[in-house]
């Protein structure tokens, strides 16, 4: 079964024996190259490639555009792939304007040695790797930033709705501390019954029932005791229970 190359570059040049000279040169079942002698065919190559090529190698002097432009093309098509530029009579500006603004990271002087375009050949790889390895974590960072950020937005919710509870619980518990210090909360005896009783009884022919006179201190005590009852377990405190006549 044969074993997919881990990347592939693309060759782009009018003489075929260079793409035969770069073959010798890759490493065997780890770099696989496809080669192309004109600058629309390496676009359709771009085009339908399943992985984007890891390095794109084209001469300037192609037969039907210059490198620079096929490069500037391919830079939007595939901008994860290197792109290295190749040619025999240098156009010092035209390269230097393409390295600035990014069409090209690397240019390669005709003719070269086999050791030096295998090692910049390899070099280019590395960066391919490197520029997807930091798209990878910047991807992962993005993930990550967005679902802290929705965790702040559920802390902080979690924490208004929890504040509110809590005020609400202490302006009740206010109010409860105000109720049992304010004498005027409190339920207070009221006088005109006790006070009418007597009038009537003082007023009868008869004269005081003695008898009448024991109930009514009687029931004017278990009333008062009833009340000192309920302010104590309103303070947080239990009265025991009196039980028996007053003599």
């Amino acid at each position: 079964m044969d074993v997919e190359p881990q990347h592939k570059v693309l060759v782009v040049d009018p003489d075929e024996q260079v793409g035969k000279a770069i073959d010798q040169i890759l490493p065997p079942k780890k770099i696989g190259y496809v080669f192309t002698d004109s600058g629309e065919s390496a676009l359709e190559q771009i085009k339908k490639t399943k992985d984007p090529f890891a390095l794109i190698l084209a001469d300037q002097h192609l037969k039907d555009m210059k490198g620079t432009r096929l490069l500037e093309q391919a830079k939007a098509l595939t901008p994860d792939s290197i792109r290295f530029l190749m040619a025999g009579s240098p156009e010092m500006d035209i390269i230097i304007k393409a390295v600035n603004s990014g069409v090209l990271q690397r240019y390669i002087v005709k003719p070269w040695e086999q050791k030096d375009l295998a090692n910049a050949i390899q070099s280019g790889i590395q960066q391919h790797d490197f520029f997807l390895d930091n798209e990878t974590l910047l991807t992962l960072a993005k993930k990550q930033n967005a679902r802290l950020y929705e965790l702040n937005c559920e802390l902080m919710e979690t924490t208004t709705s929890h504040g509110k509870e809590i005020h609400e619980l202490d302006h009740g518990i206010k109010l409860l501390k105000k109720q049992i210090k304010d004498p005027a909360c409190q339920t207070p005896l009221n006088p005109d019954p006790l006070l009418s009783e007597i009038e009537n009884w003082v007023k009868a022919p008869q004269g005081i029932d003695s008898k009448k006179v024991t109930l009514l201190f009687s029931d004017t005590i278990n009333g008062l005791y009833g009340q000192f009852k309920d302010l104590a377990r309103q303070s947080g405190f239990e009265m025991p229970d009196v039980t028996g006549e007053t003599q």
